[in-house]
């Protein structure tokens, strides 16, 4: 069993179980609804997902959501969105959009490594620095360099209207927020308290990509 085969469209031939349950539950959640609906005159339209890159250890998937309008007289319309699928500390399914994986060939070369990809890009940092994040959600605190240009400012502010960070802040005039040391709160209390110190961090929120509108990104 070769599970880092792949289809023409770069797809996983291979979907191990953990995988499968992820798909279904996602797709009980709300995010995605697979299967054809036809119209009068062979018109119509179906959604299909694929999975791109998994990771069981950090039970951790990237899926590819396709949708193809159907029409008798004209071409095949399809658009496609990809989300990184997980749980959260409380077993609820996410699914974060995320840009296509399937341009980078080192993304591709297994399965762990497109998951690495994508967080990758949610977190804007390289893949070998994933493990020094410290995250609640989709908020991270990323281990980074102080920029001379960041002012300190006040010591707390509130991110997508759930995560309260208090601690010694800094701003860039481009907006980018930086931290020596804080602690971050979730107001739902979703998520566990988390706190850093004694280097500088980037105050990051999970970078999403845009869909279009046949899937419903589910929060983490």
């Amino acid at each position: 069993m070769n599970q880092t085969a792949r289809n023409d469209y770069n797809a996983l031939i291979d979907i191990p179980e953990f995988a499968r349950t992820l798909i279904r539950e996602a797709e009980k959640a709300g995010v995605y609804t697979t299967g054809i609906e036809s119209f009068r005159k062979q018109r119509g339209s179906s959604i299909n997902v694929d999975l791109y890159g998994h990771d069981e250890a950090a039970s951790l998937i990237v899926v590819q959501v396709r949708q193809c309008i159907f029409h008798p007289r004209r071409f095949n319309h399809v658009r496609k969105d990809y989300y990184l699928i997980g749980r959260t500390e409380s077993g609820n399914v996410f699914a974060h959009p995320v840009d296509t994986p399937a341009r980078s060939k080192k993304a591709l070369e297994t399965p762990e490594g497109t998951v690495a990809f994508v967080l990758s890009r949610i977190w804007d940092c390289p893949s070998d620095e994933l493990h020094l994040i410290v995250r609640q959600g989709d908020i991270a605190f990323v281990p980074a360099t102080l920029p001379r240009d960041a002012m300190e400012i006040e010591n707390e502010v509130i991110l997508r209207k759930t995560h309260r960070i208090r601690g010694k802040l800094f701003r860039t005039p481009g907006g980018k927020l930086y931290c020596e040391r804080a602690s971050m709160v979730h107001t739902k209390r979703q998520h566990a308290n988390v706190r850093v110190s004694g280097n500088y961090y980037r105050i990051q929120e999970g970078i999403r990509a845009a869909v279009w509108g046949f899937t419903t990104p589910k929060g983490d």
